[in-house]
C-alpha cells in the first residue's frame, strides 16, 4: 500500500492573535500531542517515506518544543515547512529556521498596513514586515501567504509588489473559507476571484514575482500560466492532522477519518484509505460541468470542503470555479447536480 508523501499537521490550536478570518480557531481547546508523541509521529512519518512535514496552527512557533519537532524531520531526511504570523520570529529564530531549512511563510493579509492589522490586530503588519526581514537577513527561504477575502483583494497589485520587495520565493493566495472565526460576507464572490486571478496573472508577469495558489485547482482555467503553481488535493497523497492527532478529511471540515494518536500513523492512514468518503471524493462521478472540463483528471470536481461550506453539498461541484458559477445558486445549492459515487 502507498504511503503519504506529506503530512499537513496543525500542532497547536493556540495563537497569540485572534485574527477574523481564522479557521483554526476551532482548535483553540484541543489536546494536543505531547512532546513524546510529537516525536513518535514525525519518527513514524519519517519510516513510512513521508517527504515533507508541513507545521501549521494556530500559531506554531508557540509550541516549545516545535525546533525539536523540526530538528527530529530533518535528521530522518524528511523537510519541513512552517506557516507562522511572524510576531514571534526574532533574528536568533530565523537563524535557527535557517540553518535547519525550513521554508517559512509569513502571513500578510493586504497591501497597506491598515488592511492586515483591521484582521490581525494593530502592529501585527509591521511585525510581519519585521520578521521577513529577519528570514531574509539570515538567508532563509521564505513566502508570504495573503487570505483573498472581500476586504482585501483590490489590493492584490500591491500585495504582490510587496512580496517582490520584501525578496519572497512565492506570493501566496488562497481564498478565505467560512469556517471558524470566518464569515461568510469575507468570502470572495466567483466573479471576484477570477477577475482577481486575472489580475494576479498579469501583475505577477510584469513585476516578476512568482505565485503560487492554494484551495484554487480551477485556476489555470482563468490564466494557462497557473499551471506550475497550482496543488490538486483530491489526488495527493497527503494527510491532514489536527493538534489532537485527528486525521481530517479537511483541517477547514469537522470530519474526523481516524486518529494518529490513537492509531499510529501508518494505522490511521489506512483508515484514510479504506473510507468510503475519501475514496468517493478522490474519484467522484463528475457532474457535466466538471466531466467536460479539460481540468477533470486533475481537479476532479475541485474543492469539496467550499462545495460543503458554501452550498451544503460535500460532493458538489467547486460554487467558485468560472465554469460552475454561472449555474450556482449559494441560496438553493448547486443547480447543476451533486457529484455521485
Amino acid at each position: 500500500m502507498a504511503t503519504p508523501s506529506s503530512l499537513i499537521w496543525l500542532v497547536t490550536g493556540r495563537c497569540n492573535l485572534a485574527c477574523s478570518h481564522c479557521y483554526a480557531q476551532r482548535f483553540a481547546r484541543c489536546r494536543e500531542l505531547s512532546a513524546a508523541e510529537a516525536a513518535g509521529l514525525v519518527e513514524e512519518a519519517a519510516r513510512a517515506g513521508v517527504r515533507h512535514l508541513g507545521l501549521a496552527g494556530g500559531e506554531p512557533l508557540l509550541r516549545p518544543d516545535i525546533f525539536d519537532i523540526i530538528h527530529r524531520a530533518r535528521s530522518m531526511g524528511v523537510g519541513t515547512s512552517l506557516v507562522t504570523n511572524g510576531a514571534l520570529v526574532t533574528p536568533r529564530l530565523a537563524m535557527e529556521l535557517a540553518r535547519e531549512k525550513v521554508g517559512v511563510a509569513v502571513s500578510l493579509d493586504g497591501a497597506r498596513p491598515e488592511t492586515h492589522d483591521h484582521r490581525r490586530g494593530t502592529g501585527s503588519y509591521d511585525e510581519a514586515v519585521r520578521a521577513l526581514s529577519h528570514l531574509k537577513v539570515a538567508g532563509a527561504t521564505y513566502r508570504t501567504v495573503l487570505a483573498l477575502g472581500t476586504d482585501n483583494y483590490q489590493e492584490i497589485e500591491g500585495y504582490l509588489e510587496l512580496a517582490k520587495r520584501l525578496g519572497a520565493q512565492a506570493a501566496c493566495l488562497i481564498p478565505v473559507m467560512a469556517s471558524g472565526r470566518a464569515r461568510s460576507d469575507m468570502v470572495l464572490a466567483p466573479a471576484q476571484i477570477t477577475d482577481t486571478l486575472k489580475e494576479t496573472a498579469r501583475h505577477s508577469k510584469l513585476v516578476r514575482q512568482p505565485v503560487e495558489l492554494w484551495c484554487l485547482p480551477f485556476a489555470p482555467l482563468v490564466d494557462a500560466s497557473f499551471e506550475v503553481s497550482v496543488s490538486y488535493c483530491r489526488t495527493s497523497r497527503s494527510m491532514d492532522v489536527d493538534p489532537s492527532g485527528n486525521v481530517l478529511l479537511c483541517d477547514v471540515l469537522d470530519f474526523v477519518v481516524s486518529s494518529a494518536r490513537d492509531k499510529g500513523l501508518v494505522g490511521a492512514w489506512k483508515d484514510q484509505c479504506a473510507s468510503r468518503l475519501v475514496r468517493r471524493l478522490g474519484n467522484p462521478k463528475l457532474a457535466p460541468v466538471c466531466a467536460e472540463c479539460p481540468l477533470a483528471r486533475s481537479c476532479r470536481g475541485g474543492c469539496f470542503a467550499r462545495a460543503k461550506l458554501m452550498s451544503g453539498d460535500l460532493y458538489g461541484p467547486d460554487p467558485l470555479c468560472p465554469r460552475v458559477a454561472d449555474s450556482f445558486d449559494p441560496n438553493c445549492g448547486p443547480t447543476v447536480g451533486p457529484l455521485v459515487g
